[in-house]
């Protein structure tokens, strides 16, 4: 399947980097553990988490935690013409960056990603292709992060993919029980550096026989 792209053009307005800086550092100024970093995402980045095929050839896809936009402004850049992207944030310092983002794909909820599902459904979303998380998994209470990731799991089709871009590794600890293994990808031209993990959701039949083969090789052991 080849991907059909909006492009540039359609992505609507774009901030200056100095622009979404600001936004950045006055929401972690209000907030700084809901903020992964003082920093923006860096163009490398952006285009990086946006130039994948699960976000090109996707009809649906969540964003967790867009700040001001920068992510989000990369994968309208890629993404369908025909498809939609949900941007939930929690901060209300990016509301205006983000609502300044004029593109009749994107719908933006202020609201916090513990309540993705409901989120989701009163977006009319359904399962989605892919969720893309830049929340920081790290500076948050063990319960709220695994409520995240079992909500992110929940809202994912099956083969749908889960990509979130962070500093430490904490969000391993919760995706990883869901999800299984992830593909990993070092960002060093960001600041701060960081590390990409990826993971594709398996249906259920996957599962099933996954769990047949670990269970048979259990007993085998058992009998050597």
């Amino acid at each position: 399947m080849h991907a059909i792209t909006a492009g540039p053009s359609e992505a609507g307005a774009r901030p200056t980097f100095a622009k979404r800086a600001f936004y950045v550092l006055k929401a972690w100024l209000q907030a700084p553990m809901d903020v992964a970093t003082l920093c923006p995402s860096s163009p490398y980045l952006t285009r990086k988490l946006a130039n994948r095929d699960c976000v090109k050839n996707a009809r649906c896809v969540i964003e967790l935690g867009p700040g001001a936009g920068g992510t989000t402004q990369a994968l309208l850049e890629y993404m369908r013409p025909d498809a939609k992207l949900l941007a939930v944030e929690k901060s209300t310092v990016f509301s205006e960056p983000l609502h300044a983002i004029h593109d009749p794909r994107l719908e933006v909820a202020m609201d916090d990603a513990c309540a993705l599902a409901e989120i989701a459904a009163k977006h009319e979303f359904g399962l989605v292709d892919a969720v893309v998380s830049g929340i920081p998994f790290s500076s948050m209470p063990p319960a709220v992060a695994k409520t995240i990731a079992q909500s992110i799991h929940q809202v994912l089709r099956p083969g749908g993919v889960f990509v979130a871009y962070q500093i430490r590794d904490h969000v391993n600890e919760f995706a990883r029980p869901l999800f299984g293994p992830a593909e990993t990808e070092a960002i060093p031209m960001n600041f701060p550096p960081l590390t990409l993990y990826t993971w594709t959701k398996v249906c259920v039949a996957q599962q099933d026989a996954a769990d047949r083969r670990g269970q048979n090789e259990i007993v085998h052991d058992q009998c050597a």
